[in-house]
């Protein structure tokens, strides 16, 4: 009896994703397919509004808690230290909220080819005395550490860090540059959302302050499930003024002197969408079960070979080609590149195109190798037609 390969048991999973079987899905980077248990813990929390109705809280609130612990497992993060949110944006409101005190540390070192909806709530409370140091990439691909050294000073406030480039899939070194943060004082905040479940890494290995992410990308998850994890040592430091019901130590209390609780809920705001967070256990458990480092290795190989078809059919590649440089995705250009991503998608060969990009492809560990070629195939026929 042949014995299975580690392929065999990755792509076993295939038949958990029905849209796997209508389509060449290469869009993990942009949003996973639908795992088939997603619909399964919907239904449950149908069934508890259903029979339970209010007193369902009592099931859901834990539930918020347990599910950032799930999250946690995965990038080695203390339980109670990841409160989960609608999306990263509200969370990282929050987290300036916690540490800007208006008229000390005003510094906040980012980069251009950070996700534009974390720079935007940076940049805006330059109009109460942040003050932004935009790091400008010399080939829109990557960010040099010395960049980050030559902008990283005492007057630093913190250092916002995207782990994977949404644009090229270039991986910053999160330790080296958060190492810089603190030797000045400074707080380091990572998005994390285009890594989380496709490139193994560790918050604590890190020493990351913050750290984002999200569900509806690698972790299969749906959208509206993204999560922030706190340093556990610096959550009863800080005080969110973005705040609500939920931050509150004794919620149902409704008392109007504000005790933040002790462990991440102090983050929470007001009322969750506790169906999303649902509909984003079954991607998250899979994942789990999986490993992330089988997927990194699976990852490292399909985005090799991509890059390995793009350069010898004379294309330009976005990607970096150092493998601990690049994390899920390859991005390719040529001229027509937006026009042809609407032809694949017609193909059922499901991609993406971005500005400044290309044309950005993420096989994940559901991938076979036969669709990496069918997509160079048809894109071949598309470029000479």
């Amino acid at each position: 009896m042949p014995v299975a390969t580690a392929e065999d048991i990755l792509l076993k999973w295939r038949k958990e994703f029905p849209i796997l079987s209508e389509t060449t899905y290469l869009v993990t980077h942009s949003m996973g397919a639908m795992p088939k248990k997603a619909a399964v813990y919907l239904n449950r929390y149908l069934e508890e509004w259903n029979k339970e109705g209010v007193t369902a809280w009592d099931k859901w609130l834990p539930y918020v808690l347990e599910h950032g612990n799930l999250i946690g497992s995965l990038i080695d993060a203390p339980e109670e230290t990841i409160i989960m949110h609608q999306n990263v944006s509200t969370l990282t409101a929050i987290a300036i909220s916690s540490i800007f005190q208006p008229g000390k540390r005003s510094k906040v070192v980012t980069t251009d080819l950070n996700f534009p909806s974390v720079y935007y709530n940076w940049k805006m409370h330059e109009s109460i005395g942040m003050k932004i140091h935009m790091i400008r990439s010399p080939d829109g691909i990557t960010i040099p550490l010395e960049a980050w050294e030559e902008a990283i000073d005492e007057e630093t406030l913190a250092v916002v860090i995207d782990h994977g480039i949404f644009r090229s899939g270039f991986m910053q070194d999160v330790k080296a540059i958060t190492k810089m943060a603190h030797e000045k004082g400074a707080y380091s905040f990572v998005d994390a959302y285009q890594t989380t479940g496709c490139v193994p890494f560790s918050v604590l290995d890190w020493d990351a302050d913050f750290a984002t992410g999200g569900s509806h990308k690698w972790l299969c998850g749906g959208a509206g499930a993204a999560w922030m994890y706190v340093k556990e040592d610096l959550i009863p430091k800080v005080e969110p003024r973005v705040t609500g019901w939920l931050s509150q130590a004794n919620p149902f209390n409704f008392d109007l002197n504000m005790e933040f609780a002790s462990n991440a809920m102090r983050f929470a705001t007001g009322t969750l969408g506790i169906p999303a967070l649902y509909a984003a256990r079954a991607g998250t458990e899979i994942i789990a079960e999986i490993g992330v480092d089988a997927i990194r290795q699976k990852s490292l190989q399909l985005t090799e070979k991509l890059i390995n078809l793009a350069v010898s059919n004379g294309f330009q590649v976005n990607t970096p080609r150092d493998p601990d440089q690049r994390a899920g995705m390859v991005c390719i250009d040529f001229p027509g590149a937006d026009q042809v991503e609407q032809e694949l998608i017609k193909r059922k060969i499901i991609v993406d195109y971005r500005p400044k990009c290309g044309i950005r492809i993420s096989p994940h560990f559901y991938t076979t190798e036969e669709e990496i070629d069918l997509f160079y195939d048809e894109l071949m026929k598309l470029r000479n037609s």
